[in-house]
């Protein structure tokens, strides 16, 4: 089948991929507890300590910088399987004040005080706060480049049969709000070497604290996995279904849907199978033991639409042409490249 066969199925099952900016009507509403992306990687110079960055606040222009800032009202959490039952075994749970300072609690029992990086529409950005924790884990919160890449443009024109990808980043010179957590790996593998990451933001509930009985004080807002899950394969009606659902219950909820929307694009049984071995349940897993880099965790530096391209089109060699990044990663922790400034 032609690509432009598949991209006018695509059109009829209304593909959107963009990692996870913006992909449901909830978290289009709360941009602070909407998950852009999530990324998973040992650390280039220490394989015995892991990175983790969640991303919010997709789409931040640099000119309203003080505007994009995290949730008062929001808890962000990083939630870890190490034995392959899709439950969290340990996590990692930040919450923000009004005033932008934060504290981080870790399953250990450890707990780091900090304060979010301020953003800035002066012509250089503020410098980078980070902040360590006992168990030997280091924290930042603050505005930074989007380090997601992709032709967006171009693949609406070529949904539409109104063009072709051109290879320009329609991320390009947007900022995002990214918490980055570099940790020892023993703080969360309890002896193993395949982690299940994914990300969630919880929205604190009115009356969740006073009725406890009756109404969870927490409520799962958006969560995510691997980039383009809940954007390109669950369907418009279900992606708040999707998001608010846990993982380990994605195989019952979710799979036909899922394994309908690739045999919509013409995806082959083979690679179906080789997706869904991925989607589901929608974990980002890491064996720590290998080099990282997607599928296996994610790296900033992955081109993962071309990853997600090669199968979903069957392994026909389609690219969107933005193999990079807008901007450098840091060779260092925070990782993710500066916020673009006005």
């Amino acid at each position: 089948m032609s690509l432009k066969c598949l991209c006018v199925i695509a059109v009829s099952t209304v593909l959107c991929l963009a990692a996870d900016h913006k992909e449901a009507p909830l978290a289009q509403e709360a941009p602070a507890a909407d998950i852009a992306d999530l990324y998973a990687f040992t650390h280039p110079q220490d394989v015995s300590r892991l990175v983790l960055a969640m991303t919010v606040n997709p789409f931040s222009v640099p000119e309203e910088a003080v505007g994009f800032n995290f949730s008062s009202r929001v808890r962000y959490r990083f939630l870890i399987d190490n034995d392959g039952d899709a439950r969290a075994d340990h996590f990692i749970t930040i919450q923000f004040l009004p005033d932008q300072s934060f504290f981080a609690v870790f399953s250990d029992g450890t707990r780091i005080d900090g304060q979010a990086t301020p953003p800035s529409e002066e012509p250089e950005p503020s410098h980078e706060l980070i902040f360590e924790g006992s168990n030997d884990a280091r924290i930042f919160a603050g505005p930074r480049d989007d380090p997601f890449f992709f032709d967006f443009v171009g693949f609406s024109r070529v949904l539409a049969g109104t063009g072709s990808f051109s290879g320009s980043d329609s991320f390009a010179g947007y900022n995002v709000s990214a918490i980055v957590v570099e940790l020892p790996i023993s703080v969360i593998s309890d002896g193993s070497s395949v982690l299940n990451i994914w990300a969630v933001t919880e929205l604190e509930q009115p009356g969740g604290q006073l009725f406890k009985e009756a109404l969870p004080r927490w409520k799962t807002l958006d969560r995510m996995g691997n980039p383009g899950v809940a954007t390109a394969l669950i369907p418009p009606g279900l992606k708040d279904f999707y998001n608010a659902s846990p993982p380990n219950r994605d195989a019952e909820l979710f799979a036909p849907s899922i394994v309908a929307s690739l045999t919509a694009l013409g995806t082959t049984a083979d690679n179906i199978g080789v997706l869904a071995s991925v989607a589901v349940p929608d974990l980002l897993t890491i064996d720590v033991s290998a080099p990282s880099g997607f599928p296996n965790g994610r790296t900033l530096d992955d081109d993962v639409i071309d990853v997600l391209f090669h199968f979903i089109f069957n392994q026909s060699g389609v690219t969107d042409g933005v193999a990079s990044n807008d901007a450098a990663f840091m060779g260092e922790f925070p990782f993710l490249a500066a916020p673009w400034q006005p």
